[in-house]
């Protein structure tokens, strides 16, 4: 609001300056020219001509002397006017630049700017070596060198949409950048258009702000839900397993659960029950796949065979190999000769081993420890319901034989009443 009038105000006064100048200029020229007739009209003896003359010439000089004396002090007052607008004006230049200087010295973010044509760098702040470890210096000397900072996987796909934003003037990226001593940093990168009078790009300027700590705690966030889900699924499938394994009391039934069960748990290619008869042998109760008319299986094995299983048995410990070449104790079960990945648990129950689960794959490998504590899990409520399956058996055992004792009984009683009807009183 106040720059308007005082360019009025220059406007009009260089306008009457000029006035000024004409004027002036033509009353010197017309008292030049007076004077010049007054001295010729001298040397003519015509006294009364240029006294006359002389009168008129005199004032002309005075006026304009004083119109040049008005003009000179008009030009000094513009002069001074004109190098306190411009001191003004440079005094608002360096505060500004101070302003920005501060700004950009201090915040933490990256401040850059590029040429569009180029894209070599014009200006980055001192973040940009706390952020990337390289010094300003060395980004000055080669302009580009902050394209080999990129991480190589994200380095072209980095590059192809910068040199969209030279043309679309729009950039907003995620990426990784590699330091001087090998570390990664995650790097969010905005930038945005500076534009000519013809709306030309003629620069990008942005910021790049370190997003390290966010993307780790994303990515902890993101482990966290993974494992979350992978609990939930997991306890889900332990609930229907556990309740698939207590609705049936058929043995039977309950080991075909059993290998189903675990199949959902476990990528196995062969899995089996063994029960214990004795100490030191034991009876294959189930197999998956089961093999009919295979030779070489066998119904029960002998511990001392086999020193993995006589181990898991006596030492009481659970057993996950990841690949059984190089073992020495390996002795694959019937059934499990090309076995390389193999995990065993046992059955317990009332702190008394009712026999083994075993699992096996044809690579190695394919079973780790948590697929172990899956195993150790899924053996507990099995044990539990291949006792109950085995109580329920014995139960029917000693069921039909109450029943077969008690139609004995029932039988002998009524020939007895037979017996002592026939008989003469």
């Amino acid at each position: 609001m106040e720059r308007v009038p005082r360019f009025r105000y220059r406007f009009l006064d260089n306008h009457t300056s000029a006035a000024g100048w004409r004027i002036s200029a033509g009353l010197f020229c017309l008292a030049l020219l007076l004077l010049t007739v007054a001295l010729l009209a001298a040397r003519l003896h015509n006294f009364d001509l240029s006294s006359l003359l002389l009168g008129v010439t005199l004032p002309a000089l005075l006026a304009v002397a004083f119109f040049l004396v008005k003009a000179l002090s008009t030009v000094r007052a513009h002069e001074k006017q004109t190098d306190s607008v411009l001191d003004t004006t440079e005094a608002s230049l360096r505060e500004s630049e101070e302003r920005f200087r501060q700004m950009a010295d201090n915040i933490q973010e990256i401040f850059w700017m590029i040429d569009a044509q180029s894209r070599k760098t014009i200006y980055v702040n001192p973040a940009f070596e706390t952020i990337t470890g390289r010094s300003r210096a060395e980004l000055k000397k080669n302009p580009l060198s902050y394209e080999e900072m990129i991480h190589p996987e994200d380095r072209t796909q980095v590059l192809l949409r910068l040199e969209e934003a030279t043309r679309s003037g729009d950039f907003d990226e995620r990426y990784r950048i590699v330091l001087p001593d090998g570390a990664t940093r995650w790097v969010w990168t905005r930038g945005f258009p500076v534009r000519d009078d013809q709306c030309r790009i003629r620069r990008l300027v942005g910021t790049v702000l370190d997003i390290t700590n966010q993307k780790h705690a994303e990515e902890e966030v993101t482990k966290n839900l993974s494992f979350a889900k992978a609990a939930w699924a997991e306890a889900d499938a332990m609930r229907e397993a556990t309740l698939a394994l207590t609705q049936d009391l058929k043995m039977d039934n309950v080991l075909d659960t059993l290998l189903s069960s675990l199949a959902d748990l476990i990528p196995y290619e062969t899995a089996q029950i063994w029960f214990l008869e004795s100490d030191c042998r034991l009876f294959a109760a189930r197999m998956a796949p089961h093999k009919a008319n295979s030779d070489d299986e066998l119904t029960t094995i002998d511990t001392n065979q086999f020193p993995l299983i006589h181990g898991i048995l006596k030492n009481q410990n659970d057993v996950a190999i990841s690949d059984t070449t190089p073992e020495t104790d390996w002795q694959p079960l019937p059934g499990m000769s090309e076995v390389r990945s193999w995990l065993c648990v046992r059955l317990i129950a009332s702190h008394r081993t009712l026999g083994i689960l075993c699992v096996g794959h044809s690579l190695p490998n394919r079973f780790t420890s948590e697929h172990k504590r899956l195993a150790e899990s899924l053996a507990i409520p099995a044990a539990a319901a291949i006792q109950n399956a085995r109580l329920y058996e014995c139960a029917k055992i000693y069921g039909t034989e109450l029943e077969r004792r008690t139609s004995d009984l029932q039988d002998a009683q009524a020939a007895l009443i037979r017996f002592q009807s026939g008989r003469p009183s």
